[in-house]
């Protein structure tokens, strides 16, 4: 696969002088981190046979610190066919638009001896490139048309993001085609798409996935709003989607018929600003727990700005994201997408993926279950930026002796004897960024986090010491 792309890339950088432009796009940046005290807990046991326990993973019973080094690339070549046509695609390496230093290298050892090979360096892993969009960008005069697969962003980017932030490891896609009219200030996209069809052919395993957006957005009036209305059915033999809610193995998520209703609004007032996200998740969700299931989950988010000076700004954030109570009768739990973040610690990471290497990814971390406030400052100059942060967050939904609760960390429910406490913590983050020039940026992210109970609770009389923790983060990326 790597070869190939290098003779793509040659192939094409030596024939656009004779024939189609092409535009290179993309970045490149690398982090060093390190998370003290990961599972939040003072102990260095772990006891998995506690239902709707809190407690990480503990992989060798003496690791209560996690570090690692990854990467994150995109190469975004945008290909100029003619006045009415334009191809664009996004090529990275590995999962979450990246990896990890010292694994899925270009440079792979799968044998030979150890002693042999002990003098040598060289990485774990396969060589592999992931095409995540290629699509053509087609124009009329009356709409444009995105043939394939391209990425989708509404409101705020709580579900739905396009990913286009330099650090982001996601962007949510549509495989299949969208329509965009622009009437004035109103903006119509309907779109139709196929969803992680694998490679079954067959009519009856198919996910069926379309929808609509219509947005007004008025410059004059510094006013925007707008409904996002999407649906998605699965039969009983749709491979599209897989669930592991009360299941210890992976499973087909079966039939289903879910509506998603996005609301957005935001409203600018000279030098403030605010905008509003709900989205709303309605029908029914199959093998969930025993049959068809109804789902029914909402969020509400909050973004405000203030602009003080030339230097200064200062913004408001909140959040209410529902969590699942553990009744069967239906599923509650939202979840967010995982470029929208709050804070450097909480919710930002999969801290069952530092514990098992290998079987769960870092970055596959959502805000959910959770009521949140975040206050920020950030000050800036032509080369610096600055930015602090308080956070406090409380859980949505949490265990009460003599029910049945759900376990978010395990995807789960449970039957509590004892109470939980809904603290999650109060987080202090900083971090800074310095414009080395136009296309190179080298920043830092710390964040300090006070542990709330709801982390400590075993499900026994016994609960666990919480611990604070801290994380320290340097990185360095390049965008062209």
């Amino acid at each position: 696969m790597l070869k190939s792309f290098i003779v793509f890339v040659v192939i094409s950088c030596s024939t656009s002088i004779y024939a189609l432009p092409i535009d290179w796009h993309g970045v490149l940046g690398f982090d060093t981190s390190v998370l003290d005290a990961y599972r939040r807990v003072n102990t260095n046991s772990f006891t998995l046979g506690n239902d709707g326990s809190q407690e990480v993973e503990l992989p060798t019973g003496e690791a209560l610190s996690g570090s690692w080094q990854s990467y994150i690339f995109r190469l975004q070549p945008n290909i100029v066919v003619n006045d009415s046509a334009t191809i664009k695609a996004e090529l990275s390496s590995g999962y979450a638009r990246g990896g990890f230093v010292g694994d899925e290298s270009t440079l792979s050892q799968a044998s030979g001896t150890a002693n042999q090979l002990y003098p040598l360096n060289f990485s774990t892993g396969a060589d592999g490139l992931v095409v995540n969009q290629l699509y053509a960008e087609i124009y009329s005069d009356t709409a444009t048309y995105l043939l394939g697969r391209h990425p989708q962003h509404f409101g705020l980017g709580a579900v739905v993001d396009s990913g286009e932030d330099t650090w982001d490891r996601f962007s949510y896609l549509r495989d299949g085609i969208t329509v965009k009219v622009k009437l004035g200030n109103f903006k119509i996209e309907p779109y139709w798409t196929r969803v992680n069809n694998g490679t079954s052919l067959t009519k009856g395993t198919r996910v069926k996935d379309y929808g609509i957006s219509l947005v007004y957005d008025s410059v004059e009036r510094d006013l925007a709003f707008g409904i996002l209305y999407n649906k998605k059915q699965t039969t009983a033999s749709s491979l599209g989607y897989t669930t592991t809610v009360n299941s210890a193995t992976t499973q087909s998520i079966g039939a289903t018929d879910v509506k998603m209703t996005d609301i957005y609004f935001h409203k600018a007032f000279g030098d403030f600003d605010f905008g509003v996200e709900v989205p709303i998740l309605t029908g029914e969700i199959g093998n969930v727990y025993t049959g068809t299931t109804t789902y029914k989950a909402q969020a509400i988010v909050l973004e405000s700005n203030f602009k003080a000076s030339s230097s200064w700004s200062f913004g408001l954030d909140a959040g209410k994201v529902n969590g699942d109570d553990g009744g069967q009768s239906s599923f509650d739990a939202m979840y967010l997408n995982p470029n929208y973040q709050v804070a450097n610690i909480l919710f930002r990471y999969n801290l069952r993926a530092i514990a098992n290497d290998g079987s769960y990814n870092l970055y596959d971390s959502y805000i959910n279950n959770a009521t949140y406030a975040r206050l920020r400052a950030r000050y800036s100059t032509e080369k610096w930026r600055w930015d602090v942060a308080w956070i406090y967050a409380k859980a949505d939904q949490v265990a009460k002796a003599g029910t049945t609760a759900y376990n978010h960390l395990r995807n789960e429910s449970f039957t509590a004897n004892f109470n939980q406490q809904d603290d999650l913590g109060m987080e202090f983050d900083s971090g800074f960024e310095y414009k080395w020039n136009s296309e190179i940026t080298i920043g830092g992210q710390f964040g300090y986090l006070l542990t709330g109970d709801y982390f400590g609770y075993t499900n026994t009389a016994t609960k666990n010491e919480v611990a604070n923790s801290y994380l320290l983060q340097l990185r360095a990326a390049i965008t062209f």
